[in-house]
């Protein structure tokens, strides 16, 4: 799910980006010393940047390294049509132009939210919530008094035995270590529950396991400090609420860090599956199915059965789960980490109860708390807009009373034709053998489309009943509530018919993003991504193929490539390509890597080939089906395509937040389109460009993967 992982990634780069502004380069108070190390380092690449001058395809995504004009398109494609927008994001926290467009979602939805004519159970239910936490004076009463006595419960806590049977207890509603979700292994059987980790960071960081490994590369280095540096900001937060100063929130994070390096050192860094052979990662495809016993057996420590049976996941027949995190999860639960797991558990129950509950917080917090909060939502907004909660009504609503009936239509067709255009060109590949080619090109048949709405439809809310304040209700009360209620929705599905939409469960639908699901063999369009910079009732072709058109394009090329080629058409692990096209394909792939590595990112700063190669790839393949699609159309405007998807994908960050950046296994967003551009004939039959210009590459060095020119 590797585009789902992008989107935590802007998020928290965005974050990020603001906290640092907002506090001169420091992410605050609560953060450990070590955050000192970034901002020095951080400096160091500031005045790198300014020094390049906006030399053509060095990266213009760092602010301060702006052309002093507009570059020809020639010489640089992304920068010459995304200049403007660069331009007006020089200061500050820069910008992101899907995340600009974000906000048109939450307008759309908070606007009927807020219209009383609008009516129906799940509206009503909603705004029980909304309203309570939105009542700032209220949560300033509540404070803490609802979530301290599970604190206590866990303060109480003096041996593992002790823990576990804290966490085995139905009336404690946390799993603070492990979360477990509805997951469709074969579209052919039935549901199952795959389980990940719930640590504080290692779910979500966007550096992968990067930043627990040990490592002597200082860029890596570099960007795993700034990454943790920066991810206990709110943690900060939570601990100052529970009267901890500074001295002892640092003391705390540190201690929470070191416990999860003992876990998250088994987890695999970015681009570390794109260097495994095929062979290796079909072995580890079919090694992650478990029984109930066999995973308690593989983490005998840890009261696995009570905690799934409490989250209702206790009746699947199949469990699907890492053994390498499994095992390492298992070796840290131990007595001799009992002051840390108490210590993780408090800091997870307090993230979980953040938006339900007051932040008895100093003043100055509260300031950078009000404005972080007035960058993205409101506190009542993010309290619905959760899978806990109302985030699947959020998006329902959306699509309902925002979007043209159209619109599912229109994008169900583009995708299709995107999967149709993805068999014509792998049919028509001279190295594919035919045994690879029927395999794919079955896969591309049995690919299924949630485009706005899952295949079944949404959760039914029908039988949710929440209490209103003049009830006795209160916010925590109804989260809870409402996270029981998803429990037993999920709890029905499991043992059903294969769900190809199983994701839909687990991810909110209205997050601004698109994503292929390996195990569902699923292309799925959130209505988060809807935004009008990508979709608009009669938007023209250039604009909605240069969009959403290369996204679902991309999303279609992760059924091939590393991870995606090891399963088949109904999500087993049987991989699509013979052994002998393996290599063929490994060769192409490995032409784009080294390609991409020979770019210079910053002095110094090599981009790595080997890190992105499989976004990468899906880059390259989702630009050239939309080509493939623009060349069939009469009088297609090729200069308008490039505009567009310039100023789609345009981002400026601030030079402290480029080292992560530069981790991520995607690209650059300036990459993205000029290294794309350069491999297809439109940019030199139909933009003009030549010999001697820096866009151009010359025939023989330009890479395509599938196709008759493959």
């Amino acid at each position: 799910m590797k585009r789902i992982k992008r989107v935590v990634s802007v998020a928290f780069v965005v974050m990020l980006a603001f906290v640092l502004a907002a506090c001169g380069g420091n992410a605050g108070g609560s953060a450990s010393s070590s955050a000192a190390g970034a901002d020095a380092s951080a400096g160091t690449s500031a005045a790198q940047s300014s020094e390049l001058g906006g030399k053509p395809w060095t990266t213009t995504v760092v602010a301060g390294n702006l052309p002093a004009s507009r570059p020809e398109a020639k010489d640089d494609m992304y920068t010459h049509y995304a200049y403007d927008y660069i331009t007006a994001h020089q200061e500050g926290a820069g910008g992101n132009a899907l995340e600009d467009h974000n906000s048109e979602f939450r307008d759309a939805v908070t606007a009927v939210i807020e219209d009383n004519s609008k009516t129906g159970h799940d509206l009503e239910q909603l705004r029980i919530l909304y309203s309570q936490a939105g009542d700032a004076k209220k949560l300033e009463e509540l404070g803490l008094s609802e979530v301290k006595p599970y604190l206590d419960r866990i303060d109480a806590v003096k041996s593992l035995d002790e823990m576990n049977a804290l966490l085995s207890a139905s009336d404690f509603p946390f799993s603070p270590f492990i979360t477990a979700v509805v997951k469709t292994n074969d579209t052919r059987a039935t549901n199952m529950v795959g389980l990940y980790p719930n640590f504080l960071y290692s779910n979500a960081i966007l550096t992968g396991g990067a930043p627990y490994q040990d490592t002597e590369d200082p860029t890596a280095q570099q960007a795993a400090q700034a990454s943790l540096s920066a991810a206990v900001l709110y943690t900060g937060f939570d601990l100052e609420a529970l009267g901890m100063d500074n001295a002892s929130i640092a003391d705390a994070n540190a201690q929470l860090m070191e416990f999860e390096k003992q876990h998250g050192k088994s987890l695999e860094s970015n681009g570390t599956y794109v260097k495994k052979d095929f062979g290796e990662m079909a072995k580890d495809a079919r090694a992650f199915v478990f029984t109930l016993d066999e995973l308690c057996a593989l983490c005998p420590s840890f009261p696995m059965r009570e905690t799934l049976a409490n989250m209702k996941k206790d009746k699947s027949e199949k469990y699907l789960v890492s053994r390498p995190w499994l095992e390492a999860f298992g070796k840290t639960w131990n007595a001799e980490n009992l002051d840390s797991i108490k210590l993780m558990a408090k800091a997870k129950v307090l993230a979980e109860t953040r938006c339900y509950r007051g932040e008895p917080v100093s003043k100055e917090s509260a300031e950078m708390l009000a404005q972080i909060s007035a960058a993205s939502s409101s506190n009542a907004y993010k309290a619905c807009d959760s899978i806990n909660t109302f985030a699947q009504v959020l998006a329902k609503t959306y699509v309902d009373e925002s979007l043209p009936a159209s619109a599912k239509e229109r994008l169900t067709n583009l995708s299709q034709q995107l999967i149709n255009t993805y068999k014509d060109l792998v049919g028509n590949t001279s190295w594919l053998g035919d045994e690879s080619k029927q395999r794919i090109i079955e896969k591309l048949d049995h690919m299924a489309l949630n485009v706005l709405e899952p295949t079944g439809g949404y959760f039914d809310y029908s039988g949710l009943e929440l209490k209103p304040t003049d009830q006795g209700g209160t916010p925590l009360a109804n989260y809870l509530t409402c996270k029981q209620y998803r429990y037993d929705c999920e709890a029905k599905m499991i043992g059903q018919p294969a769900s190809v939409s199983a994701g839909w469960f687990y991810v909110e639908p209205t997050i601004a993003n698109a994503f292929y699901d390996y195990e569902g063999n699923s292309i799925n369009i959130m209505p988060g991504i809807v935004t009008s910079l990508l979709y608009t009732d009669g938007m023209p072709d250039e604009k909605l193929l240069s969009g959403i058109g290369f996204t679902v394009g991309h999303e279609i090329s992760h059924g091939f490539d590393y991870q995606g080629a090891q399963m088949d058409a109904y999500g087993q692990p049987n991989p699509v390509f013979t052994d002998e096209d393996v290599s063929k394909f490994v060769d192409k792939t490995t032409k784009l890597a080294q390609y991409y590595s020979g770019i210079e990112l910053m002095p110094g700063m090599m981009a790595d080939g080997q890190n992105i190669v499989a976004e990468a790839n899906a880059d390259l393949c989702g630009m050239h089906a939309a080509l493939e699609i623009a060349g069939k159309s009469e009088n297609f405007d090729y200069n308008e395509f490039f505009n567009n998807m310039s100023n789609v994908f345009v981002q400026v960050v601030p030079a402290q937040t480029f080292p992560i950046l530069a981790m991520d296994t995607h690209p650059l967003n300036n990459l993205r389109i000029n290294v794309n551009a350069q491999m297809f004939d439109p940019i030199y039959d139909k933009l003009g460009v030549k010999e001697g210009d820096v866009m151009y590459l010359a025939p023989d060095k330009r890479i395509v993967v599938w196709g008759p020119k493959a």
